[in-house]
């Protein structure tokens, strides 16, 4: 946020109590050109296995209520915190260029190899996404922060996403050169 307001670039920011899963479906419709969503994502194989997309999600403020013993309680027809790729998909993101998914396991989800991998990713690219940046394991909250910082140091100076990335993982790699903090996150078309 800090470094689009010194380029006099809007941007909205929630942040704590400020950053629910409410917040984030009133975006919904809103055009938004480019959503960072900052957070703790999971993906759990051993959830729900009649629909793909309640296995993966992300986690805003008030989740920690139903995150209990390393497994997620549902209350259903309750905001818990917790937005599935289920209530993604539901969205419209439409003119979002680009869907910055830094958190852990963003990119992962279930595959059926008739139908591709059901998670945040195909939720982003049903609600309307064109570019998704995810990970695709547990990444280093130091080497993201980095990462992150370099991404958009690169995107403001007019690279295309793609060139960001790359720019930002060789930037990484000088201070972190182990890929496990470098080479998680991958750039979805």
């Amino acid at each position: 946020s800090s470094m689009l307001n010194v380029g006099h670039i809007n941007n909205l920011t929630f942040t704590y109590n400020q950053a629910t899963e409410r917040a984030f479906k009133n975006r919904s419709g809103k055009k938004d050109y480019i959503i960072h969503v900052s957070t703790h994502g999971f993906f759990d194989d051993n959830a729900d296995r009649r629909n793909s997309m309640l296995r993966s999600g992300l986690f805003f403020a008030g989740a920690n209520q139903y995150w209990v013993n390393d497994s997620i309680e549902i209350k259903p027809n309750q905001e818990d915190g917790i937005l599935r790729a289920a209530e993604i998909a539901t969205l419209d993101l439409s003119g979002c260029s680009l869907a910055v998914l830094s958190a852990c396991e963003t990119g992962l989800g279930f595959n059926d190899s008739s139908e591709g991998v059901y998670g945040l990713q195909r939720a982003f690219k049903l609600a309307g996404a064109n570019l998704i940046l995810m990970s695709l394991w547990d990444v280093d909250d130091r080497a993201t922060n980095l990462l992150m910082t370099e991404f958009y140091r690169h995107l403001l100076l007019n690279q295309d996403a793609d060139k960001a990335l790359w720019e930002s993982q060789k930037v990484v790699r000088m201070k972190y050169p182990s890929p496990e903090d470098w080479g998680g996150f991958v750039l979805l078309h």
